[in-house]
């Protein structure tokens, strides 16, 4: 007699799923330019279209999701515009494409060009097909803006020298990692270590900026300011040493994109307390892959009494240093008694063995050390009402 059958399934750890957008066209950034006098934008998006990529990344805990950058599995892909299905706009009928394929599915690639009038919020949603759970996980970007700066009568310009879109990778901070090990005395200070450790991956990010009266480059009689883009018709004025600027110059920006997950900015240019030129810039995060393990194989001894281990977090092939600076790393223990029991934060943990609930027969001698290990989001500063909180040089606290 054939038994009763029983159905049992795969367990597969549910995705982890983020989402950003951007520009991936340098040459056609989000911002245009329009000459009155011959009627041009420039870039003309017509010749040169501005593509911005809404880029998902997912992960499983359990390695079941092969490939992280997951655009190629997106369905149901709908771009709005200030709030309405782009696709039901009889203003941008034939003015756009929707990439269907690959990694760079999803992409928009726009051939309007913006009045400067108006501004065009773009934001992208989507449906991300799970199939090992049989479910579809919603996709909705933040919001990217198109807009449209008119030439200045007297030729007054503002350009950058760095990319529109500048990202930050947590895991290549050289500066970040030295000073972490200052500060826990893990080296000691040193200058030259510490000014070697300033580059375009440090979160002092210097974006350089030039303004020019015509074709002449001015070196004083203007000044700068620096503004966060909170939506459409919104913009935040950042003040120096307190917000996410560092220092602000009339040649340079200065980010502590520690304090940045993924924003857009305004620099604008002012002479005689009189706004004279823009330009708009983006700043979002990379977060690779990885996966984090403890090292402690060794065997627990009758004796002992309580158990230490150490995590070791792999991202591309290397070793990370001090992860518990970039991941927060949570302890957690199983035994045939107990499951799920929670100890510390950190990149190391010691922990009671008694409470764990192990056994001292064969088959409950045993105890599953593991740890859920997740980036920590971009720090905040410490504030209380309207008070910031420094230390006694005036140094304002951050956290995350």
């Amino acid at each position: 007699m054939q038994s009763n059958k029983k159905r049992i399934r795969k367990e597969f750890a549910p995705l982890t799923v983020a989402n950003s957008i951007r520009c991936i066209t340098p040459a056609s950034p989000v911002t245009q330019i329009y000459n009155g006098g011959n009627g041009e934008y420039e870039p003309d998006r017509e010749l040169s279209p501005t593509i911005i990529l809404p880029e998902v990344v997912a992960n499983a805990t359990d390695g079941s999701w092969p490939n992280p950058y997951s655009n190629a599995l997106l369905a149901d892909m709908h771009w709005f515009v200030n709030g309405k299905d782009i696709a039901t706009l009889a203003d941008w009928s034939g003015k756009y494409s929707i990439d269907q394929v690959g990694d760079t599915r999803g992409a928009i690639s726009i051939s309007k060009n913006i009045s400067p009038r108006d501004a065009a919020e773009l934001h992208f949603e989507a449906n991300l097909a799970d199939n090992r759970l049989g479910v579809n996980i919603p996709i909705k970007t933040d919001k990217i803006t198109l807009s449209t700066t008119e030439k200045a009568n007297d030729g007054y310009s503002i350009s950058i020298g760095d990319s529109p879109i500048i990202q930050y990778d947590p895991l290549k901070d050289r500066l970040r990692l030295y000073e972490y090990k200052v500060a826990h005395g893990l080296i000691a200070a040193s200058s030259s270590t510490q000014n070697a450790a300033k580059d375009k991956c440090s979160y002092l990010h210097e974006v350089p900026v030039t303004v020019f009266n015509g074709k002449t480059k001015m070196t004083s009689g203007y000044t700068l300011r620096v503004y966060r883009v909170v939506n459409q018709s919104s913009l935040t004025l950042l003040t120096s040493g307190i917000d996410e600027i560092h220092t602000i110059s009339t040649t340079k920006v200065i980010f502590d994109v520690r304090l940045i997950e993924k924003a857009s900015y305004i620099i604008k240019a002012f002479v005689a307390n009189k706004e004279v030129a823009m330009v708009e810039l983006g700043f979002n995060r990379i977060y690779q892959d990885y996966s984090c393990i403890p090292t402690n194989g060794t065997a627990i001894h009758p004796s002992d009494t309580e158990r230490y281990d150490r995590a070791m977090v792999d991202s591309d092939g290397n070793i990370v240093e001090c992860p518990g600076m970039i991941f927060r790393i949570v302890w957690f223990t199983d035994t045939i008694s107990k499951t799920g029991v929670k100890h510390n934060e950190g990149d190391e943990t010691v922990f009671q063995l008694e409470k764990t609930g192990i056994g001292s027969t064969y088959s409950d001698d045993w105890c599953d050390v593991y740890c859920e290990c997740v980036y920590k989001p971009a720090h905040k500063t410490a504030t209380e009402g309207t008070t910031v909180w420094t230390d006694k040089n005036g140094n304002r606290y951050i956290f995350n």
